[in-house]
């Protein structure tokens, strides 16, 4: 305990160490510059005013072409330049001022060229893996420069380029973040993501915080979406607690996908591809602007095949249309989706400890089967609709409103471990079955008001948000017949389990909140404040009764970041969750909901003129209100139970020249159960690794006789983890490689213009290892190794 008081310590002096250095930064007056985001020509003028100087031009060299804007200290030719980075344009100082003008070409260090005038925004597509702006951490389109916490976004380029298969993968070369711990199950049954520390609970279809376009994705215990990635356009991690924006939400952070939405002049694709465990898959994306208001889009997917998990198959079916209408004041965006999984494997294929470790018999498979083919099946439907709007009340006032209907809908059977008998092969098992079906409404409304006071610049943040969910289950359980490890006997007789459980649970959540973004040159403030009013109900079918409880909480959060003009960007910040928690203690006492808080200090850096970004945090999370033994009375729970999670995180971003992309990750986690009945006191946390390390490297030949050929390769490890709650026994650590080969058909002999073709293998080296450990002793085996090759069509 010792130790994290003094850690905890120095978390909380260096957040205000940074937060009186950026005050004092702010009251020295340095020379500073906030230029908006838009036309270049517009920024160029801007800045010049700015800073005092003359600036030579001719206008119509920079038509069309744009800037993400400007914030920080800088000297004329250096502010200048920065705004020109990306535009094949440099400032020249004269004796009458500056004056723009075409850059030499130098071949050593080429000039990164937008095409047609691309501008980033925080809802659209990201050129290369690099992102400049998100607005999951602030709802607002903010650049991650000026956003006081760490966040993360994965680009549809490097999701194209590892070729991920679930959101899952799709992170799992992001600090701060540990995915697959259940092996294969997280393809099909849930992504499993956890963020630091808290998240996917090793269950099938476990709910971590998930977002779809700023909107959660509720679902149930077992009937959770699991969407296809090739839907979105990026993934972002907000880290660390959001409940001022967000509402309910564990303490690790967010995810939250952006749909593809459509855009003028988009690239159509058209895609087939096969694999090992006989799969074969073909996907769509295809739209196009009909007019100059409306534009439309659609995205689309089938596939087929089997698992790693003997005599096993699953199919998938996906459809996402949209369609845009917008005029000077009203962008109106229409989504929906569709997905149906169909799949045969055991979901919950974990083995009991003894199964995996030091087996006399030998070592288990990875490819087998828990269960059986002739009784499991897993059915999920998922649809959904929605839209985006935004209108500009006036050129200061946007009023935004995000709205979607989610249906969810499963129809299971599986079979699952139970114990190990004394010869260490015969595993018991048991049946269970689950029909559920859920549907949530969710809507937000924001109003967000640009203004001026005296040298501040604000950004305020106005919003309601209501959520209703509603779940109903029938569940089944029996015994089934045992199986031996290492001589499986397949498609025996289990008759359907009997109805132990019927219920139907509602959920309803209203949180109003208010948020400040600050400006005073290159000084940003941030600071919110949330009140939410949650109420649950659940009424059991089969005994004729029913709960109903209520909570209420407010959270807040404060940050301030400070950009130097050499691309540092010191920050610090702090927030709060909640989590409503079920169930009451010995005197009928509703349970409070869980508290999250977090102190976090970092810096992010981004080289001037680069496509850089570097981000290194450290933080100290605490979660409170967790329940626990109550050792007065057996069989109850009190909550006095706490967990404290302490870390470092570095992330690093880059395009280097225009062939070389690159994203590295390191996470250090110190996690301790720091208040328990329970007999974890002072333990670490299952399935929780003390450290993670990544690095994802994409290289372009761009000339030569290799000229097409694009080559990447990756390396994730994951380091040891406890394997139960007391730490009686540790997860050994594991390597993983990846490899991806692609072609650009049309620089090849048979100059087939438009056409690709690529190779993706995950686990190259085909490592055996054990994904994790949970709670109850019981393992996951990791994936095989994974081959999927595809060609490509683009126009």
């Amino acid at each position: 305990m010792k130790s994290k008081h003094y850690s905890g310590l120095s978390i909380r002096a260096g957040l205000v160490a940074v937060v009186l250095l950026c005050s004092q930064l702010a009251m020295a007056e340095p020379t500073s510059v906030r230029v908006e985001a838009g036309s270049l020509s517009r920024a160029i003028n801007q800045f010049a005013q700015q800073a005092g100087i003359a600036v030579v031009m001719d206008d119509s060299l920079l038509s069309g072409l744009t800037s993400e804007g400007l914030v920080g200290e800088f000297e004329p030719e250096q502010g200048l330049n920065r705004l020109l980075s990306s535009s094949g344009y440099v400032a020249r100082k004269t004796p009458q001022g500056y004056v723009i003008e075409a850059q030499q070409a130098n071949m050593l260090d080429p000039v990164k060229v937008s095409a047609a005038g691309y501008l980033e925004t925080a809802y659209g597509p990201v050129e290369g893996y690099v992102a400049t702006r998100s607005a999951t951490a602030t709802k607002t389109d903010t650049a991650l420069m000026e956003t006081p916490q760490s966040v993360s976004v994965v680009s549809r380029q490097e999701m194209d380029d590892r070729d991920v298969r679930d959101i899952g993968e799709a992170v799992s070369y992001t600090s701060g973040v540990s995915t697959g711990a259940t092996g294969e199950t997280t393809l099909f049954g849930g992504n499993n993501v956890r963020i630091r520390g808290y998240g996917g609970n090793g269950t099938a279809g476990s709910s971590f915080n998930e977002y779809l376009d700023g909107l959660k994705l509720k679902g149930s215990n077992f009937v959770s979406a699991n969407l296809d990635p090739w839907m979105f356009e990026r993934v972002e991690v907000v880290k660390g607690p959001a409940s001022v924006l967000f509402g309910q939400t564990q303490p690790g952070g967010v995810v939250n996908m952006v749909s593809k939405r459509p855009h003028e002049d988009m690239t159509n694709k058209v895609r087939l591809g096969t694999g090992n465990f006989d799969r074969a898959s073909a996907a769509f994306d295809v739209g196009s602007g009909v007019n100059e208001q409306l534009a439309f889009r659609v995205t689309g997917l089938g596939l087929n095949g089997e698992t790693q998990q003997d005599h096993s198959d699953r199919e998938r079916q996906m459809l996402a249309p949209s369609m845009r209408w917008k005029n000077d004041t009203t962008d109106f965006t229409l989504l929906a989706q569709y997905q149906r999984d169909d799949i045969n494997a055991t979901v919950l294929g974990a083995i009991p400890r003894d199964g995996v470790f030091s087996n006399p018999n030998g070592r288990v498979p990875a490819s087998f089967r828990v269960g059986d083919p002739g009784f499991e099946f897993w059915d999920r439907e998922v649809w959904s609709v929605g839209y985006l709007l935004s209108h500009h009340v006036s050129g200061d006032v946007t009023f935004r409103q995000n709205v979607r209907f989610t249906d969810n809908a499963l129809d299971s059977n599986w079979l699952y471990r139970r114990s190990l008998e004394a010869d260490q092969r015969t595993l018991q098992r048991s049946a269970f079955s689950a029909v559920e079906n859920s549907s949530d409404w969710t809507i937000d409304n924001q109003l967000e008001w640009k203004t001026t006071t005296g040298s501040l610049d604000h950004t305020v943040l106005m919003g309601a948000d209501y959520y209703h969910f509603e779940n109903d289950t029938l569940r089944g359980f029996s015994a089934a017949p045992s199986i031996d490890l290492f001589e499986p006997v397949y498609n025996v007789a289990i008759p359907a389990p009997p109805i132990y459980q019927s219920i139907d649970n509602q959920v309803e959540q209203l949180g109003f909140y208010l948020q400040d973004q600050i400006h005073i040159g290159a000084l940003s403030f941030l600071v919110g404040g949330r009140y939410d009013d949650a109420k649950t109900s659940a009424e059991n079918n089969l005994s004729s009764s029913k709960t109903d409880s209520s909570d209420n909480a407010f959270t807040g959060r404060a940050g301030v970041i400070y950009n130097f003009a050499n691309g540092v960007a010191p920050y610090a910040s702090y927030s709060q969750s909640f989590e409503p928690v079920g169930g009451t203690d010995f005197n009928g006492s509703q349970f409070e909901p869980m508290e999250g808080e977090q102190y976090e200090v970092g810096v992010k850096y981004q080289p001037v003129g680069t496509q850089h970004l570097i981000t290194i945090s450290a933080f100290d999370l605490t979660q409170q209100n967790m329940t626990t033994a109550d050792p007065v009375n057996p069989g109850f729970n009190i909550q006095t139970g706490e967990v404290n999670t302490r870390g470092l995180e570095l992330e690093g971003k880059a395009r280097l020249n225009r062939n070389v992309n690159l994203t590295a990750a390191y996470t250090y986690l110190n996690d301790e159960v720091t208040d328990s009945n329970n007999g974890d006191e002072g333990k670490r946390r299952p399935q929780v690794p003390e450290s993670t390390a990544s690095l994802w490297v994409n290289y372009s030949m761009l000339s030569g006789p290799l000229s097409g050929v694009e080559l990447g390769g990756g390396v994730r490890y994951t380091g040891e983890t406890e394997g139960d709650n007391t730490n009686t026994f540790s997860v050994p650590s594991y390597t993983l490689v990846d490899l991806a080969l692609r072609y650009d058909l049309g620089k090849g002999p048979l100059a087939l213009d438009g056409w690709n073709a690529n190779i993706n293998v995950n686990n190259l080296l085909d490592e055996y290892y054990i994904a994790s450990c949970s709670t109850d002793s019981t393992c996951f085996l990791g994936q095989e190794r994974s081959i999927r090759a595809a060609v490509e069509y683009s126009w």
